[in-house]
């Protein structure tokens, strides 16, 4: 009976430790050094209170335990109070480096009370009461375990309190009321010492610990039931901080978005959960929601299984799913060989991304070659900046031959960058994309318009030619207000709107949403018309093209070529029947890239409106476009 007497807070705080142990086994965890030290913590705590219970029961029982069993184990019960201690310690440390392995200075400093505790304990003297009121051992032994704890109490208060703390205030607080109810709950065992607190106060020292710290569900992500990008962060500056062998495996979901807009946002996150569920099932470990539409497995070995990635790029370009196909790419980083930072990680990891769109393998491992281009890219890149804001565009201007007319009777202004250093010629194609990630795009719209309306006020050519064709990027044609700032610029120079013409891409097209169809709606009755540029190369949606009203449609130059090349049969029937689609529907024609007598004879015939390309003009300057024009 004095044995259950005694094990009343024993018995509560097991309850709690189940709990926090049930919580704890059913969640996935980062393998980070804090995740090792709370997990050797909660270890300890287990073995400390069942420590704690076997020595109340030797402590009851004397006369029938033989002492140095009792001492024994009243070794191992103070050995793991002053564990719990320091792996809570140690814990906090780790998280306010940031995961950053410990010096071995700092380690011997983190441990030398241990050593001293492990003297005392194996050499101090112990005592033992009991009687009817109740059971507790003290003397040198036990008090080890005060000093101990005062030792990495004031250890604790030391990070949490010091400027260099990294721990976020609801962390500091958490810690702190931790430290304080183990101490409170000593400090009421030294004075009602048959009050046997210390497991109770470890352990909801632990629980206070776990919810702050260790409650995996920030680290989570419910849709796609893998870890989420925040710890794919933590866990990114956990490798870098210990210098460890790192590579990655991103696979992309190259086509999400567009699924997300076709279908809706449930058919997408289905389709990115059997895109997980198929990396489960091949590359296994822990897998990452690192950015919206792509998933990262972690390879401390740097050496990524080539058979692996085999049989995921199998899996998954042979996989079904329900009314739309999915496009996938897989890229493989080694980021300790390319990288010194995690800053320069998620560099790669964007390049890559861009990179694979404009790559036809499924498998893209960075290499030399793919470092030179991203070289060129940053080189690019730094030329914008400086272009934007030091006048350094140009417009060349493309004529466009109107068969009904017989002559020349508009254009398609490009722009150029006047600076391109040692990388030679840079195609819109190229400088663009990066133009829109770095947030320029919107800069090098207004003042791609501003060139043309200039050049059209200078030599009159609203007098000369039905329009000129501009091109509108899917982030600008997304962009607020987007009507009143084109039509200011225009005002300036006295050009009316329905003298330009706004050229999107059909991709852009589709992939845009309600903030697109508002900026068109506004900008149509302005006066401004539409093309749709690229036809043929994209998904060619005549559902979204009818319902937005495009006035020019311009045929890709690939859809031309192919019709005038080896075996065009096909490619010829393909041609013919596109023509007659779009004249069906009412909408003018643009051939782009004729570059022969028979492809401007042939489209002619056929009733295309318009012909662009080398057989008449290749992209020009403004004297030289005059000139063209003019003969």
């Amino acid at each position: 009976m004095l044995f259950f007497n005694n094990i009343r807070f024993q018995i509560a705080a097991a309850a709690v430790l189940i709990i926090i142990i049930f919580d704890y086994l059913r969640n996935p965890h980062l393998k980070l050094m804090s995740t090792s030290a709370f997990r050797a913590m909660l270890i300890c705590t287990v073995c400390n209170l069942m420590l704690d219970i076997s020595t109340v029961y030797t402590v009851t029982h004397l006369d029938t335990v033989p002492p140095q069993l009792n001492r024994f184990l009243h070794q191992l019960f103070i050995a793991s109070v002053i564990m719990v201690l320091f792996f809570n310690f140690l814990y906090v440390l780790i998280l306010n480096r940031n995961q950053e392995r410990l010096t071995k200075r700092t380690f011997g400093a983190v441990i030398a009370p241990l050593a001293i505790a492990a003297a005392v304990i194996i050499a101090g003297k112990l005592e033992f009461f009991a009687s009817d009121k109740g059971a507790y051992s003290y003397g040198p032994m036990a008090d080890m375990v005060y000093v101990c704890g005062l030792i990495y109490l004031v250890m604790t208060f030391g990070i949490i309190y010091s400027k260099k703390c990294t721990l976020s205030s609801y962390q500091k607080i958490s810690v702190q009321v931790g430290m304080f109810i183990w101490l409170g709950s000593l400090v009421v065992q030294r004075i009602f010492p048959t009050a046997l607190l210390s497991g109770l106060g470890c352990v909801l020292m632990v629980l206070c610990v776990y919810f702050s710290f260790e409650n995996q569900r920030e680290n989570y992500d419910a849709e796609t039931m893998c870890f989420n990008r925040n710890a794919f962060h933590r866990q990114m500056a956990e490798y870098y901080a210990n210098r460890k062998p790192l590579s990655i495996v991103n696979v992309t979901l190259e086509n999400y978005e567009r699924i997300n807009t076709m279908y809706g946002h449930e058919y997408g996150r289905k389709a990115m959960l059997c895109t997980k569920e198929m990396i489960d099932g091949v590359l296994g470990g822990s897998v990452f929601h690192s950015r919206s539409n792509t998933f990262t497995v972690f390879y401390s070995d740097c050496e990524v299984d080539c058979r692996k990635l085999e049989s995921l790029r199998h899996a998954l370009c042979s996989y079904c799913f329900p009314d739309a196909q999915l496009e996938f790419r897989i890229s493989v980083i080694d980021l300790r060989k390319y990288s010194n930072g995690t800053d320069e990680a998620y560099e790669l990891m964007r390049f890559m991304k861009e990179y694979g769109k404009s790559s036809d393998e499924v498998i893209c491992r960075l290499d030399d070659s793919i470092i030179e281009k991203k070289v060129r890219r940053d080189k690019i890149d730094k030329l914008l900046t400086e272009a934007v804001q030091n006048d350094g565009f140009e417009m060349v201007y493309q004529p466009i031959y109107s068969t009904e007319q017989g002559r020349f009777r508009s254009a398609e202004a490009l722009v150029r960058m006047k600076n391109t250093g040692d990388l030679g010629f840079i195609s819109p194609e190229e400088f663009i994309p990066i133009a829109e990630e770095k947030g320029l795009i919107m800069d090098i719209g207004d003042i791609t318009l501003r060139l043309v309306a200039d050049f059209a006020k200078r030599r009159t050519l609203t007098d000369k030619l039905e329009y000129i064709e501009v091109n509108l990027s899917g982030i600008q044609a997304c962009a607020p207000e987007l009507e009143g700032r084109l039509t200011k610029i225009l005002a300036e120079y006295d050009i009316p709107p329905t003298f330009i013409n706004l050229e999107i891409t059909e991709t852009a097209a589709l992939d845009s949403g309600e903030a697109f169809d508002t900026n068109v709606s506004a900008l149509r009755e302005s006066g401004f018309s539409f093309s749709m540029d690229d036809f043929g190369t994209g998904y060619s949606n005549l559902s979204q093209m009818n319902q937005m009203r495009y006035d020019l449609v311009k045929m890709d130059k690939s859809i031309i070529w192919d019709a005038f090349g080896k075996g065009n049969e096909k490619s010829e029937r393909l041609l013919a029947s596109v023509i007659r689609l779009l004249k069906a529907i009412n909408v003018k024609i643009v051939a782009e890239g004729v570059e022969t007598k028979e492809m401007t004879d042939y489209l002619t015939e056929r009733g295309v409106d318009y012909l662009q390309g080398y057989y008449f003009s290749k992209p020009v300057n403004e004297d030289k476009f005059l000139e063209v024009i003019s003969a």
